[in-house]
């Protein structure tokens, strides 16, 4: 622990003067290459690396291997789906540091589903994962290391390769987008689209599985097509060309 305390100590000593953002800071860590790739294969570089300010969740090298075998690989194979939608799940729009968190608050994450905040003699956790370095600054928002992956309520590996099957096309759209969700074994209650603060866009509801919707008054960028499922959601990420 404390070599990995005193990593994490230099490492911000020496970027301290130079522009940093919470992709450097991932990326410039060694107990974080597992992330690094996911955020890279995921296409989130760029959008982690704007103006924010994002508040990222980093679960570590360790974590990552402590999930069932297979299941980062799978993850990889599907990034614009699950894997996306995982990763989401660490990152919260706004800067919230360490002191800014209270036992029992929820705060909403960039995937449309919020993660809990649990404050006790044992430490800081969110879900079950426990902070383990807090408040690493970045110019567009705060890293903090946790322990373990976080995934979204109710999912399991199982289902993650279930909606890995939603299609959405074409990719990028202009006015209108497809969403294909004909192998899918659940009843889908309603779509909600989210832009890159996390901010919801639209919402309606589900009639069919194969359904279109307008996005003409869109603007060029990168946004959520959050699934709302009985118990589960699930985004995948799309982008508008104008």
């Amino acid at each position: 622990m404390k070599t990995f305390y005193y990593t994490f100590l230099s490492m911000i000593i020496s970027l301290s003067l130079t522009a940093q953002t919470v992709v450097d800071i991932i990326v410039d860590s060694e107990d974080h290459n597992t992330l690094e790739a996911a955020v890279i294969a995921a296409g989130l570089v760029e959008t982690l690396s704007g103006d924010g300010p994002f508040t990222v969740f980093a679960p570590t090298d360790a974590a990552f291997a402590a999930l069932p075998e297979g299941t980062v690989e799978s993850l990889l194979e599907d990034p614009s789906g699950a894997l996306t939608d995982i990763l989401l799940y660490h990152v919260a729009a706004g800067k919230a540091l360490s002191s800014d968190l209270s036992d029992g608050m929820m705060v909403p994450t960039l995937n449309g589903e919020s993660v809990t905040v649990t404050i006790n003699d044992e430490g800081v956790f969110i879900n079950d994962a426990q902070v383990t370095i807090a408040d690493i600054p970045a110019d567009n928002g705060v890293v903090h290391v946790i322990d373990a992956v976080l995934l979204p309520v109710a999912v399991s590996t199982a289902d993650l390769t279930q909606f890995a099957s939603v299609t959405l096309y074409p990719n990028p759209a202009v006015s209108s987008v497809t969403v294909d969700m004909s192998n899918v074994n659940a009843e889908i209650l309603r779509f909600d689209i989210y832009d890159i603060t996390g901010s919801i866009i639209s919402t309606c509801r589900v009639n069919s599985v194969k359904q279109s919707l307008d996005i003409s008054n869109l603007n060029s960028g990168m946004y959520y097509l959050n699934i709302v499922m009985e118990d589960i959601s699930y985004s995948k990420r799309f982008f508008v060309l104008k």
